[in-house]
């Protein structure tokens, strides 16, 4: 497998929004690394436009921009930074940090949880220095007892200031509660930090530039790219020869965890591990009533009740769902996988998921 950097003109740019709230409106001109809209939900960080341009569109899941120039912000200081001040810092910037208040055992999960996602592996390859520079600056944040690099069985990975512990390949295994279980013992234990090879990248990049994140890795067919965030998942594949015909679903992410493209000109975000296109006109979910059959049940590594769970947040019962745990799921997508009435079992556990959420949000807000 190759790893390279792209360097393709975008001349718009699409941002997805993830329970963020929009800092511009259409028409306003903005300058390459400004920030565009800020996170609405704790460890979450804030976007920043990787062109400069004018605002095109905005709504509540995406702002468009159109590329007409090349005017940057300038970089930020970091040199002085410690503690929370850096921490805020560094959310302002684009990082994704989880928030506590003690860390015990800071977990490096540096293994990709789908096979055909290479993404992890790939960083390890090519940008092993700015993950260095990461890694410093994680355990600065957290201050951990102990530093853990959760690695793939039989790749010898290391990062320094971290003891290796191997994980099997066998899926769901990287998969984060199932890291922090061959890690220490739990699927969730206290005092326990679990961030992806992604944000020791994002936290090496912006320690290195003093720049907010632009850029992610994800995975193409074989091949590892480093891409501007709001890249057209549509320029992707034609750019790797992938051609999209009517009917085809563009993934982001895994065959089990990832989530379809709402169009060619949908926008890579922080979260895009993969970009596929999936030649298959069949739908992969229907519309169906549960059968009862409990493979699903049985399946499930957390061993919840998916079906009761995806039966409650059909219908719109959430209370229902958080009263089956539907929080401890993982979204491994196995009870998808083994549905035989092919229901839409991990986009119920989503909606369910981000309802409770929007839920507790609001009633935050009016505390």
């Amino acid at each position: 497998m190759n790893t390279h950097e792209t360097h393709s003109t975008l001349t718009q740019a699409e941002m997805p929004l993830m329970r963020h709230c929009p800092l511009v409106t259409c028409g306003q001109e903005v300058k390459r690394g400004e920030r565009i809209a800020t996170s609405s939900t704790p460890g979450m960080g804030d976007i920043h436009t990787p062109v400069a341009g004018k605002v095109a569109h905005v709504d509540t899941f995406r702002i468009r921009i159109d590329a007409n120039g090349d005017e940057q912000v300038d970089p930020v200081s970091l040199d002085d930074l410690s503690g929370s001040n850096l921490l805020i810092t560094l959310l302002e910037l684009g990082a994704d940090l989880p928030q506590v208040n003690t860390t015990e055992t800071l977990i490096i999960n540096g293994v990709d949880a789908e096979q055909g996602v290479l993404t992890r592996q790939e960083l390890f390859i090519s940008s092993r220095a700015t993950l260095e520079r990461g890694l410093k600056t994680a355990v600065a944040l957290y201050n951990p007892q102990t530093t853990v690099l959760a690695a793939l069985k039989g790749t010898a990975q290391t990062l320094d200031g971290a003891n290796t512990v191997d994980i099997s390949e066998q899926y769901p295994s990287g998969l984060d509660p199932m890291v922090a279980l061959a890690v220490t013992g739990r699927e969730a234990p206290e005092n326990t930090v679990v961030i992806g090879l992604e944000t020791l990248f994002q936290l090496g990049r912006i320690m290195e530039t003093g720049l907010p994140i632009m850029e992610t890795m994800i995975t193409v067919g074989k091949e590892g790219k480093i891409v501007s965030l709001g890249t057209p998942v549509g320029q992707i594949l034609d750019e790797a020869g992938e051609v999209i015909a009517d009917r085809d679903r563009i993934v982001l992410g895994g065959v089990l965890r990832g989530a379809a493209a709402a169009s060619p000109s949908h926008g890579v975000g922080r979260d895009t591990s993969a970009v596929a296109l999936v030649n298959n006109p069949a739908p992969v979910a229907q519309d169906a009533p549960c059968v009862g059959c409990g493979e699903c049940v049985r399946k499930c590594p957390a061993r919840l009740d998916p079906s009761m769970i995806t039966s409650y947040a059909e219908f719109g019962m959430y209370d229902k769902a958080a009263a089956e745990d539907v929080d401890v799921c993982f979204e491994c997508g196995l009870c998808g996988f083994f549905c035989i009435a092919r229901r839409p079992m991990l986009q119920y556990i989503r909606l369910a998921k981000n309802e409770l959420a929007l839920a507790q949000a609001q009633s935050g807000e009016e505390v």
